[in-house]
This record gives C-alpha cells, sequence and structure tokens, in this order.
C-alpha cells in the first residue's frame, strides 16, 4: 500500500474536487421533497446544520488521519484496537461502502426510468452504468482524481440552468415565518440533509494518498463542505419558493420539475436535457463507493482492479432487488443506520482510543 501511495499521488486541488464529486449526486434531486416533509419551509435551515456536523466529522477525520497519515480508514481500525476487532469493524465499514453504492445506483436507475427511459429493464440501466463505473474505478486514484474535475463542469451547469429559472413565480411566503417548524422538525430535515451529503468519508481512503506536505489538507476539505452546504442549501431554497409544501409533497424530484418549468423556442424540456448531462455527477458518487468498498480489502494493487470488478458484480445484483417503494425505504433505512456507525460512530472512537492509548505512526509526510 505504501509503495503505491509513493507514485500514485494527488494534489489538494484535486482532492478538493474528489470530496465535491463523492458527495453530489442522485440525492440532490430528491432532496427538497425529503426535507419538506419534517421542516417544511425551513428546510433550508436543515441543511445549513447538516453541513456543520459534516465540518465536526471532518475535523474528527483530520486529527485522526494526522496521526496515521500513511493508513487508510481499514488499516487504522487494526492499529488501534488490534488485528481481530479491527478485522470485525472492516467487515461493517466493507458492507457499508458496498451498501450505500448500491443504494445509490438503484435511486439512479429509478431516476433515469421514470424521465429518460421508461420502456427500457432497470437491469440494463444498471448494466450500463456499473460498467462504465468499473472502467473508471480500477484505474489509478491520480486518473479518477482528474475525471472528477472535468466532471465539476456539470455541477456548475446545473447551478447555471436554475438562474434561469428565477424568471419564473417565486413566492417568499413559503419560507416566512423563518422557524416556524420548530427546531425538532429542523433537525429532523438535517437528518435528511446529512444523509444526502454522506460521502465525505472518502476522505479516509484519499487522504494517505495526498501529496507529501499535508499542511493545508483541513482546510481544503472545509471549503469543499462550505461549496456542499451552499449548493444544497440554494438548490432546497430555490424550490422552496417556487413551490408551495403541497406540490413538494407530491414530487419526487422537484429540481428537475423546477427546471421543467423552464423552456424556450428551440428548447422544450431543459430537464431532460441537463438530466442526460447529469448522468455523469451521479455516477461518480457510486465510482467512489467502489473504490472506497475494494481499498476497505487491502488487497495488493495487483488485486485491486480483480475486487473493484467483484463488487461491481456484487453492487449489480444489488440492483436486482425488486426495486418498490417499501423496499427501498427499508433498504434506506438500515444502510442509514450502518452509515451513521461507519461514518460517525466508529471514527470518534478510533481517535479517543488512540488518545487514551497513545497509539500514532510517526512519518515524514505528518
Amino acid at each position: 500500500m505504501e509503495k503505491e501511495m509513493t507514485k500514485n499521488r494527488i494534489t489538494k486541488f484535486q482532492l478538493f474536487f474528489l470530496l465535491i464529486q463523492s458527495q453530489i449526486g442522485v440525492a440532490l434531486l430528491s432532496l427538497p421533497h425529503a426535507v419538506e416533509k419534517s421542516a417544511n419551509g425551513d428546510g433550508w435551515i436543515s441543511t445549513i446544520i447538516a453541513g456543520v456536523a459534516v465540518q465536526v466529522m471532518l475535523i474528527v477525520y483530520w486529527q485522526l488521519l494526522k496521526r496515521f497519515p500513511a493508513l487508510v480508514y481499514t488499516e487504522i481500525t487494526k492499529k488501534v484496537v488490534g488485528r481481530f476487532l479491527g478485522k470485525f469493524l472492516n467487515i461493517f465499514i466493507y458492507m457499508n461502502f458496498i451498501l450505500v453504492g448500491g443504494l445509490a445506483t438503484i435511486l439512479f436507475i429509478k431516476v433515469i426510468n421514470l424521465w429518460l427511459l421508461p420502456l427500457t429493464p432497470g437491469w440494463i440501466i444498471s448494466a450500463l452504468i456499473l460498467t462504465a463505473c468499473i472502467y473508471l474505478a480500477v484505474s489509478d486514484i491520480k486518473i479518477i482524481a482528474r475525471f472528477y474535475v472535468l466532471a465539476t463542469s456539470l455541477i456548475l451547469l446545473l447551478w447555471f440552468t436554475s438562474v434561469l429559472s428565477w424568471y419564473t413565480p417565486k413566492d417568499y411566503q413559503y419560507v416566512l415565518p423563518i422557524g416556524s417548524s420548530g427546531m425538532k422538525n429542523i433537525l429532523l430535515g438535517s437528518n435528511n440533509s446529512l444523509l444526502a451529503m454522506l460521502g465525505f468519508e472518502a476522505l479516509l481512503f484519499f487522504f494517505p494518498f495526498v501529496i507529501d506536505n499535508k499542511k493545508g489538507v483541513l482546510k481544503t476539505v472545509s471549503m469543499a463542505n462550505l461549496f456542499i452546504t451552499l449548493f444544497y442549501t440554494y438548490f432546497i431554497f430555490i424550490t422552496l419558493i417556487t413551490f408551495s409544501t403541497d406540490q413538494l409533497m407530491q414530487m419526487r424530484e422537484p429540481i428537475l420539475n423546477l427546471l421543467r418549468g423552464i423552456s424556450y423556442n428551440m428548447i422544450d424540456r431543459v430537464d431532460l436535457i441537463f438530466l442526460s448531462v447529469w448522468i455523469v455527477p451521479m455516477a461518480t458518487s457510486i465510482i467512489t463507493y467502489l473504490f472506497a468498498a475494494s481499498k476497505s480489502l487491502n488487497l495488493e494493487k495487483k488485486n485491486y482492479p480483480k475486487a473493484v470488478v467483484v463488487n461491481g458484480c456484487i453492487l449489480f445484483l444489488i440492483t436486482l432487488i425488486p426495486s418498490d417503494d417499501a423496499i427501498i425505504t427499508l433498504f434506506n433505512q438500515y444502510v442509514t443506520y450502518l452509515s451513521y456507525m461507519v461514518v460517525f460512530l466508529i471514527p470518534t472512537l478510533l481517535l479517543i482510543l488512540s488518545f487514551l492509548m497513545k497509539k500514532h505512526e510517526m512519518s515524514e509526510s505528518r
């Protein structure tokens, strides 16, 4: 692993885009609908709170990774709690990345089926998507990072397209009075926003590949989190002042409905054109989970491509699960519990134990 990292480095600039692309995906399209259920017009506040929670965890990650600068997440577990318990925890870490990747793929397929290809069987869409994801995930992280930098332009395209929607009617009464939903409901809404922001935990695998000078990494990841928080807050706010509560409750992907209201003489369905382009940013989060799941196995570099292919096949099998709303809701609930344990609980406990047991790894890259 260490030999691979000496040859396969990324810059802090590339790390910024790696985190952005890992977090933004299919969940953004339906987030206003999910937040509306709890926070109503205060959904944009929920997203800001979720961003603060992510920042707290990034600081926890930074403190942990500084103590083990050359190790990835699943190697740190064995270093802190021992090989036996570490391997036990690594099973949950691996399962989390596989199941979250599978859930993201299922939601991806549903959006494509609903908006673009209603007559195409889901397994065909799944096979095409995962083939492309596997092709990129088997590459070195430098290549993945370069692709993510280019793909970020498509995220900016979404923002530019949304600016055009400001010409449609807006009603600020939908978000007034501020705080009327109550703190409890706002916090419940922040839970949905936090789940949509998952992907930042990939830092636990990206960090060892950053160039030797680790100074400024915390600032870089904090800027990425600020970008994501403002980006999500902006789109939730613009949908909240465009659609009423009743309308948002009936829309699966309010962002696409927002773009659907834009039309020109030469372009009638801006939403479909955009969704065709948005396929790339939606796929990047799946690529990240494939990468993290394969790296979590701690295999030698020559065995890594095989692991990516096998994990890609597992994701494909997960997408064959019947995708009615009840099953997806139940699947999402169990994945949520696992994600909270892997993303929040385990890293926090590892940091506390590493301090109490005075375990750390001295490295020149520290």
